[in-house]
């Protein structure tokens, strides 16, 4: 069976994202362990988003190559999906470490990787807003695809940092 390459920081071969396969990145998520968080999962969900986005904009562009405003807002967004695949590896370390530690310095290094991505979120949803109108419609649901990715890694970051400004006050 083919393996798709995803970019996962869990797996048992390797510390980075990008190296891992969305089997072992959905195994280690499912997992006991803490390997992978939904503040990782959420910042996939954000890659993803910023990428369905980016495809509609590339094939929008063939038709249009013209169009600076669209080519510009195809650069931000894949910018978005490094920006957000190097978050996932982030919160991810600070996730462990905080599992390891149970400290209130280590939950304020996790919620500080997580509102970094919200802020992520924030940044790919005024992209998104800019690119409605200039989209075809032949890829809306790419942009439809990309809210709802969005919208998820929105409500993750947002869970996530307040269980760690709990978890923050109970260790202090």
């Amino acid at each position: 069976m083919a393996r798709a390459i995803f970019w996962g920081p869990y797996m048992a071969d390797t510390n980075k994202i990008q190296d891992a396969h969305l089997e072992d990145f959905l195994r280690d998520l499912s997992s006991e362990d803490g390997r992978a968080g939904s503040g990782a999962a959420g910042a996939i969900a954000l890659a993803m988003a910023a990428a369905c986005a980016a495809k509609a904009a590339a094939i929008t562009l063939r038709h249009e190559p013209a169009n600076v405003q669209l080519r510009q807002a195809r650069k931000q967004l894949l910018t978005c999906i490094g920006s957000a695949i190097e978050g996932s590896n982030d919160d991810s370390e600070r996730f462990r470490q905080f599992l390891r530690h149970r400290s209130s310095q280590a939950a304020k290094r996790v919620i500080s990787a997580d509102q970094k991505l919200l802020g992520l979120v924030n940044e790919l949803a005024e992209i998104l807003e800019a690119l409605d109108p200039k989209i075809r419609q032949s890829v809306a649901g790419d942009l439809v695809a990309a809210r709802a990715l969005s919208d998820a890694a929105r409500a993750i970051q947002i869970e996530n940092i307040a269980e760690m400004r709990e978890a923050r006050t109970k260790q202090k």
